[in-house]
């Protein structure tokens, strides 16, 4: 079975980026992180993909599935 790809907007040194999961290089660069979180929001909805949003010393600050989530919510909506 092969892993689901997954972005990320991740700092960078020209701002933050988004990118893909594995990937060397950035799929877009941006000034800010909210311009950033936009287009990757736009993205991952795109590709039915999970969207990982970092801080700034690269924690995790939060995550977002736009495809077919593994475990619904227990309200079943």
């Amino acid at each position: 079975m092969s892993k689901k790809s997954t972005n990320h907007v991740v700092p960078s040194s020209s701002g933050w980026a988004v990118k893909k999961s594995g990937a060397s290089k950035a799929s877009r660069s941006f000034d800010t992180k909210e311009k950033a979180v936009q287009y990757g929001r736009e993205l991952s909805k795109n590709e039915k993909t999970e969207l990982y949003i970092h801080k700034k010393n690269g924690m995790i600050q939060e995550k977002n599935s736009y495809g077919n989530d593994s475990i619904p919510p227990k309200d079943g909506k």
